[in-house]
């Protein structure tokens, strides 16, 4: 197996790396170099498929990157400068100067990690001031760090790991060194990133069975015809097999409203369970249907799907849709959809509802579809077309609820569109301010 890792930096660190690389036979690292350190988003962005882990060639450019949510943290690492390269740069430093340097300021290694290798080497008489790693932004503080320090005679030496930094405090006539990862920690990094890389390949080959349960909540003293409920499974069934198709599964329709999606882990991304959210909130809202799903991941089928089995079993109706997952040591995980803002609380929105409008003319269930579906997409003016696509109706019907709506003084109108279809314009409406149920949310 051929692990690909790629590798960020400037070009002067990019030839120290690739020198490293000829310690691996079944490595390969290709280079990203960049100018600015913004150009790594285009560089992720646009090879993350092509590459099993990112090496980055000091922490500002990872911290870089994960703070922009390019990568996560066990996606990429650096390699660190305490221990051989803190101490090879200052043997350098003294070689050069023939000098021993026992007062000293360092940038970007923490605290913890100074104090540790000093005391550990028994070090402690070495005086040093330390300006920790505070994040991209606080690069600009490090010049003015070192020289107050050196121009007031508390420090003799400066070592930086940044390369500007570098450059202005040499040219201001301040001793200072570059401090850059040694060989040996290049190496232990990129044989962490290999190793990671390779448990990462093996845990996405392991089975994964995705188990789907229509689950019968909807109102007893309701008839629900039975044509009815044919037809929301066959709908339920093709909107599965659409996802099976992503995930280069297998799809078996065990019966009763019980579906399994047979796959890898690895091709069970953030794709595939954000499209099952949308799947049973979709559901939920357009035909009061709830939709229970389970992952059961194992070593083998029959394992996967003897997890799945107990996962369904152990499903509850919330408020809020719900995935089930349970790993190969039967360890349940409840994931919610990762959503950013305020959730619609259904239930306090659906009593409002019942005591304003109770079952009169106006669907209470219709408004609430409407509120939903508006909240999900942000759009807080809609039109017809918007009603008829959410509800999966024709317009016409769509015009016609919100006629209702309107008679009722749920909504009102504020403003007309001209769509590119001949045609007269259409209306543009909005919920009522004065309605209260449209502030019932929960964090």
């Amino acid at each position: 197996m051929l692990i690909k890792i790629g590798v960020i930096g400037p070009e002067e660190s990019m030839t120290r790396i690739l020198q490293v690389s000829k310690e691996f036979k079944d490595i390969e690292l290709i280079p990203f170099t960049y100018q600015e350190v913004s150009e790594i988003t285009d560089i992720v962005t646009n090879n993350d498929l092509i590459v099993d882990q990112w090496l980055f060639s000091g922490i500002m450019n990872y911290s870089f990157a994960v703070d922009k949510k390019l990568i996560k943290e066990n996606e990429g690492n650096f390699p660190p400068l305490h221990g051989s390269s803190f101490f090879g740069v200052l043997m350098e430093a003294q070689l050069n100067e023939r000098n021993i340097f026992d007062k000293i300021s360092i940038d970007t290694i923490t605290n913890d990690e100074v104090s540790k290798i000093l005391s550990f080497y028994n070090l402690n008489s070495l005086q040093y001031y330390n300006a920790p790693y505070e994040g991209y932004n606080q690069m600009s503080k490090l010049e003015k760090f070192h020289k107050s320090l050196y121009k007031s005679n508390k420090t003799q030496l400066a070592i930086t790991s940044i390369k500007s930094t570098y450059e202005k405090l040499k040219k201001d006539g301040v001793l200072v060194y570059r401090l850059t990862p040694s060989f040996l920690a290049v190496k232990s990094t990129i044989q962490l990133l290999g190793e990671r890389a390779q448990a990462n390949h093996y845990e996405n080959l392991q089975m994964a069975v995705i188990g789907c349960k229509i689950i019968n909540d909807f109102d007893r003293n309701e008839p629900y015809e039975l044509f009815k409920w044919r037809h929301h499974e066959v709908d339920i069934k093709k909107h599965l097999l659409y996802l099976t198709e992503n995930m280069n599964g297998s799809f078996v329709d065990v019966g009763d409203g019980l579906y399994f999606i047979f796959t890898t882990k690895g091709e069970f991304g953030n794709n595939a369970e954000n499209d099952l959210f949308k799947l049973m909130n979709d559901f939920k809202v357009r035909d009061n249907l709830t939709i229970g799903v389970a992952i059961g991941y194992g070593e083998t089928v029959s394992h996967a799907e003897q997890n799945v089995r107990f996962g369904l079993s152990q499903f509850s109706i919330d408020d809020k849709a719900s995935i089930l997952v349970i790993d190969d040591q039967y360890s349940i995980t409840k994931k919610f959809q990762n959503q950013e803002g305020p959730f619609l609380n259904n239930k306090a929105i659906d009593q409002e509802l019942m005591t304003k409008f109770g079952e009169g003319v106006v669907s209470y269930r219709d408004v609430r579809r409407i509120i939903t579906y508006s909240h999900n997409y942000s759009k807080k003016e809609f039109t017809s077309q918007d009603v008829s696509r959410w509800l999966q109706s024709t317009e016409r019907n769509g015009r016609r609820i919100l006629a209702e709506l309107e008679n009722a003084k749920v909504i009102e109108k504020c403003g007309t569109v001209h769509l590119k279809q001949r045609g007269r314009p259409k209306n543009v409406y909005q919920f009522v301010d004065s309605l209260s149920f449209l502030r019932v949310v929960e964090k």
